[in-house]
């Protein structure tokens, strides 16, 4: 089961609670349930599936051509580049890299814009082509990409700390109003006892929680939204 799921199951569950304790209708909450949870399984799983793919992708591509450009600058061979670079990488890297065994190092590098299709890495197979035709001092012909490299991985870092934020302020206040719904069936009972017989009611408090299924919607979105120049989000 992935995260993602179980924090569905979670959710699914304080929801469906929270929306029986205010409108004592199981169909509704049972159905409240049920939505949150396909939801969650359907759309916010795949969602952030593609999400963690591009992150845990460029996190790899830039660990790559770092450590291929130091080797290279000692080693000054790109068979010993390679194997530097591809050290340390997913299963992922590994199970691409086991299909093109037959192909020479150069090959390797050329073939692997499939696997990390970020501009960044168009642009380090275009200076080790360049270094392979003219010499000349790997990390000064590199300086440009190692710079482009780090603000990338600073900016997806920096990403990351705002989604942080931004999931604390939004679970603190939709967290704070569902507080406030149960707070008010205890404080006023003998109004929801009344207020509970009316037909709407029930569908007014599912209408409370299609508004925060729609805020999630919203805040996934957003969160998983970061532009790395050369993903493709349709195809990926």
């Amino acid at each position: 089961m992935s995260k993602i799921v179980f924090i569905g199951i979670i959710l699914s569950a304080i929801f469906a609670f929270i929306c029986y304790f205010a409108t004592e209708n199981i169909i509704v909450s049972f159905a409240l349930f049920a939505l949150t949870l396909l939801y969650f399984v359907l759309v916010i799983q795949r969602r952030f599936k593609k999400y963690f793919k591009m992150i845990t992708r460029f996190h790899n591509c830039y660990y790559f051509i770092n450590n291929f450009i130091v080797s290279l600058s000692v080693k000054e061979s790109i068979s010993g580049a390679f194997a530097s670079g591809s050290e340390s990488l997913g299963q992922d890297f590994k199970e691409e890299l086991e299909g093109i065994q037959d192909l020479t190092e150069n090959e390797k590098i050329i073939y692997l814009k499939r696997f990390f299709p970020f501009h960044l890495y168009s642009l380090f197979t275009d200076l080790i082509v360049l270094w392979c035709e003219q010499g000349g001092d790997i990390l000064a012909m590199s300086n440009y990409l190692s710079n482009e490299c780090r603000e990338t991985e600073e900016y997806i870092i920096f990403c990351q700390s705002e989604n942080r934020k931004i999931i604390v302020e939004f679970s603190l206040l939709w967290a704070f109003s569902l507080l406030i719904l149960s707070i008010l069936r205890l404080v006023l009972a003998d109004f929801y006892h009344s207020i509970t017989r009316q037909v709407f009611y029930p569908y007014a408090v599912l209408g409370i929680f299609l508004i925060l299924l729609f805020s999630i919607e919203l805040l996934t979105k957003r969160m998983t939204k970061i532009e790395i120049r050369g993903w493709n989000y349709g195809e990926k």
